[in-house]
């Protein structure tokens, strides 16, 4: 991904590096104790190895950054049995709980911003979805998640489009 290009809007780039982490995080508590993982996790941003956090703490103490991920993650929350119950929908052969957590999360944004965020492109939410699978994912991440992400895109947002079967 050396010769990638930066992101054209990098703090919503950010946003949902941000709340991609944070749902991964959520997954680690029960549903009654989300909103205060949430919480703690604002307070305290995981490090990333090789920085010590810096550059994550960076894009949390930008307010345009966290403002997009929290619109994000207040979105899931809002939508959450429909936005799995698309995905498994979209992704016949893998459930959710098949799913790897990056993969599972980052689709959850696709669905997220596909219902909630009207402004943003379908080409755009499936962009972002690709890239943070490979940065955050396994080397099969990236091929699942663009599949998955083309279909679940398009159906939420009524652009009817046969279903791919990655995986």
């Amino acid at each position: 991904m050396a010769d990638a290009k930066p992101p054209r809007h990098p703090q919503r780039a950010q946003g949902r590096e941000v709340a991609l982490l944070a749902l991964c995080h959520l997954e680690s508590y029960r549903p009654e104790e989300r909103a205060r993982a949430l919480e703690l996790f604002w307070a305290h941003v995981p490090a990333e190895a090789g920085d010590g956090g810096q550059e994550l703490r960076g894009w949390v103490a930008d307010p345009k950054v966290v403002e997009f991920a929290r619109r994000l993650l207040a979105v899931n929350s809002e939508r959450a049995t429909e936005i799995d119950a698309a995905i498994e929908a979209t992704s016949r052969s893998w459930r959710l709980a098949r799913m790897d957590r990056v993969d599972r999360n980052v689709l959850r944004l696709v669905g997220a911003e596909s219902l909630g965020l009207s402004e943003t492109p379908r080409v755009v939410i499936v962009s972002e979805a690709v890239r943070l699978a490979a940065r955050y994912g396994s080397e099969r991440s990236a091929p699942f998640v663009n599949g998955v992400a083309q279909a679940l895109a398009g159906k939420l947002r009524g652009e009817v489009r046969e279903a791919r079967e990655d995986g």
